[in-house]
């Protein structure tokens, strides 16, 4: 099933920031938002995010997620590097699945947006602190 293979991609979700944050602590906390998955063979698949962050330096942050579509749960971790201001770059890996992939972030007022591709597919979300 693609979605269960792409599921994991939906973690790039929770590799998110604070606007306006110079260090990565601000980040420390709890977060939830939606979006979708897109398999390169299949259907595109709705899913939901929690994420807790805790912070790991200055300008990075160790996350747990889980991730949810009308099929399967996922959980999984990974970190998240400061760029500037209001971009946030990281990788990510899900053993289960054997997926990797490189996760992009933009924030923008007290959203964040989160673009996330894999050699299996790619997707975004949006996320808000909980």
């Amino acid at each position: 099933m693609n979605v269960l293979r792409l599921l994991p991609l939906a973690f790039a979700a929770v590799l998110v920031a604070h606007p306006g944050a110079a260090r990565a602590d601000i980040l420390s906390g709890d977060w939830s938002g939606s979006g979708y998955v897109q398999p390169k063979e299949g259907k595109r698949e709705n899913v939901r995010c929690r994420v807790t962050y805790t912070p790991q330096g200055a300008k990075v942050v160790a996350v747990a997620a889980t991730c949810a579509s009308s099929s399967v749960t996922i959980r999984q971790t990974g970190s998240l590097s400061m760029v500037t201001n209001n971009k946030y770059v990281g990788d990510f890996h899900n053993p289960e699945y054997d997926i990797s992939g490189r996760v992009r972030v933009t924030v923008s007022g007290g959203s964040q947006t989160v673009t996330f591709s894999s050699a299996r597919g790619g997707g975004s979300m949006t996320l808000r602190r909980r």
